[in-house]
């Protein structure tokens, strides 16, 4: 899964929703002054390209391979914490 923005109308954006593999971030929907809004999701390669198939714009902010180093190291960095606290 790709960390992507996907900007578009109301219509765009209802219509996203429903795509497998698709995971809006809805906490992160913004409004814009020219009635298209833009959201963070993660999304599969596929769900990028039906997206786009459905009018959105869509820009990857971070790659699949790139999440999977995020959370690698979010993990990490979290574990070492508990370690140094003694929770573990």
């Amino acid at each position: 899964m790709s960390l992507v923005q996907i900007e578009g109308s109301e219509e765009v954006l209802r219509a996203v929703q429903g795509i497998p593999e698709l995971h809006l971030v809805r906490s992160s929907l913004e409004a814009r002054p020219d009635h298209q809004y833009k959201v963070a999701a993660y999304a599969s390669d596929q769900a990028v390209e039906a997206a786009v198939a459905q009018g959105a714009q869509v820009t990857v902010l971070l790659s699949s391979e790139g999440v999977a180093e995020h959370h690698a190291r979010m993990s990490a960095v979290i574990g070492q914490g508990y370690a140094e606290r003694g929770e573990v």
